[in-house]
């Protein structure tokens, strides 16, 4: 084994642990600083439980960042694309920190949803060549940005609205964590590797306590933190291939990044058109999402997480096909996405049918 796999396992390992010490002092201390959520009529839960253990991986990677920062020796362009990302999270995850104490409300968590996510844009910069299946090199332009912020925020809210039971968002973590950490080590990119590890890790050591039965929940400290983390991930990874003159490995990541984070987004949008089209609240919390109806179709949390965290195994190794190149990749990223959330929702129709018929 080489001395890189040991240090990036070391680094995984660490996350993990540290983040797992830091909850079990959340657990106990949650319930005495006001931060437990309570059932209500649209929770998939039954009892009261701590929440914002997302706190814990707040401050890994925060910490792993800083430390990354002033211990190793990088370029620094890497450094300012790193801090960069740190400071815009660290902001996402304040917010949403005061939002699980009391709401803010939709309209504010918005605003600073959108100024994070342009301030992001503005420092690390928006991808400006995406490679489409089939059609080449498409070059956005003054559209770039704009889209980038779109797809920023999008992440951030549609992560938080898929965090609804236990286990799924941590599953999430660890799988698009780890696939993004291999993006890195593949393509060389040292800020990429670091943050993804850290992801990974400290989502793992979240999921060890957030397994089906929970003992805490991440709330929304964590889930938009993470959501935001894996919408300007990309940002990230281009600004430092196209920096080391790999613009055409570049090209590739936005989507990539689509597919890390593809069992979120097939779901989320699905519900979002579905609730849009029917003139629902899209900003309101509900229980219409694919996963959702799963566990009110009779499956546990543990079978619907597991569920997903292949669904989501098997999106980022579709991911990892692309980033590659190999034949038939551009078939690849467009029939996947399609086909497997196709076949998601027709296992969900048929799990409420048999509801129905046994009723």
């Amino acid at each position: 084994m080489s001395a890189d796999f040991y240090e990036h396992l070391n680094g995984f390992l660490s996350a993990t642990l540290a983040t797992w010490a830091l909850i079990e002092f959340l657990i106990w201390i949650a319930p005495r600083i006001g931060l437990v959520d309570r059932p209500n009529e649209r929770s998939s839960h039954s009892r009261v439980t701590p929440r914002s253990g997302g706190i814990g991986f707040v401050v890994t990677l925060a910490g792993a960042v800083l430390w990354w920062l002033s211990a190793v020796t990088v370029a620094t362009r890497f450094q300012t694309q790193a801090a960069g990302f740190l400071t815009a999270a660290l902001f996402i995850g304040a917010v949403s920190l005061r939002d699980d104490f009391a709401s803010l409300g939709a309209g504010v968590r918005f605003l600073c949803h959108i100024a994070a996510a342009g301030a992001a844009v503005w420092w690390i910069g928006a991808p400006a060549e995406v490679l489409v299946p089939w059609l080449g090199i498409w070059a956005p332009g003054w559209l770039g940005p704009v889209v980038t912020v779109v797809w920023i925020v999008g992440m951030t809210n549609v992560y938080n609205f898929m965090d609804g039971i236990d286990g799924m968002a941590g599953v999430q973590g660890v799988v698009a964590g780890l696939a993004w950490a291999g993006c890195g080590i593949g393509g060389d990119l040292p800020a990429v590797t670091m943050i993804g590890l850290v992801v990974a890790g400290s989502c793992g050591g979240f999921l060890i306590h957030n397994w089906s039965p929970a003992r805490i929940f991440m709330g929304d400290v964590g889930s938009a933190f993470l959501g935001f983390c894996f919408g300007v991930l990309p940002l990230v990874a281009v600004r430092e291939s196209n920096t080391a003159g790999k613009t055409e490995a570049g090209a590739l990541v936005p989507l990539f990044a689509l597919l890390a984070v593809w069992p979120f987004v097939g779901d989320g949008f699905l519900t979002f058109l579905r609730r849009a089209r029917r003139f629902e609240p899209v900003w309101k919390a509900h229980r219409s999402h694919l996963y959702q109806r799963l566990v009110r179709s009779g499956r546990s949390h543990a079978e619907v997480s597991a569920l997903y965290a292949g669904w989501c195994v098997t999106s980022a190794a579709t991911g990892a096909y692309w980033l590659a190149q190999g034949p038939g990749a551009g078939w690849a990223v467009v029939l996947f996405p399609l086909l497997s959330l196709c076949g998601v929702y027709r296992l969900v129709a048929n799990a409420e049918r048999r509801v129905r018929r046994d009723e």
